[in-house]
């Protein structure tokens, strides 16, 4: 059973650590298939690591300023806009003015973009099914409960502290 006085407790160090040794060693046996998958749709699709990275980041955030794309690519703004450039001239991403400052752009995926990455993730996925697929089901149902968790605790954000709060 859970003590619960540390359910909201911050992770031990060696708990971060065992489940980054477990990630990592995850990653070694998987990485190669990923990366063989990812390798083969930005030849695919002519596209370079930079825009593939500016299309799944207009993807989760769209529309977006070249600013913001700038920072989620981590380019320089000149590149960034010659990077919209080549995705707009390729039918992959559109621009428009924002209503509301005209000389700031806004970059959204087309849906040939949204195509291009739907591709792509199809094949990061299938990497894992295969490795998963020789893996008892039992193992796999606790393995998907844990993600599942994980995915939680990750996006609800950080965990209010417990016990009586002081009002100044």
């Amino acid at each position: 059973m859970t003590d619960p006085t540390q359910a909201n407790a911050p992770p031990a160090p060696d708990d971060t650590a065992r489940l980054t040794r477990a990630m990592r060693e995850l990653h070694r046996l998987i990485g190669t298939e990923v990366l063989r998958g990812m390798q083969g749709g930005l030849q695919d699709h002519d596209l370079t690591f930079a825009q593939m990275t500016a299309l799944h980041g207009l993807r989760a955030g769209a529309p977006l300023t070249v600013s913001a794309l700038a920072a989620h690519t981590r380019l320089s703004l000149p590149a960034t806009s010659h990077l919209v450039e080549r995705l707009v001239r390729r039918g992959l991403a559109e621009r428009r003015e924002n209503p509301e400052n005209r000389r700031e752009k806004f970059v959204a995926p087309t849906a040939a973009g949204l195509a291009v990455v739907s591709r792509m993730d199809a094949r990061f996925v299938g990497a894992y099914a295969a490795a998963f697929q020789p893996v008892r089901p039992p193992v796999l149902r606790a393995a998907a409960d844990a993600v599942q968790a994980l995915i939680a605790e990750i996006t609800a954000g950080p965990t209010p502290p417990s016990g009586p709060q002081e009002t100044p």
